[in-house]
């Protein structure tokens, strides 16, 4: 859980940063930064999957 904890706050970190770009009139990001972002957050969605999966086995294990 402390993994996807980090994770969150990496990416929350880099979407403020392109925030505080945008406010300065500087364009969006860059293809590297999008390209992060979307890497980290595909990161997050397979834990995401995965632990519901987990959960979900455990749950027919113990009904």
């Amino acid at each position: 859980m402390e993994d996807i904890k980090n994770r969150l706050k990496l990416l929350e970190t880099d979407l403020e940063k392109l925030e505080a770009r945008l406010k300065k009139g500087i364009t969006a990001g860059t293809k590297k930064d999008w390209e992060h972002i979307l890497h980290q957050t595909r990161k997050i969605e397979e834990f995401a999957i995965s632990q519901m999966v987990i959960l979900k086995l455990q749950d027919k294990k113990t009904t």
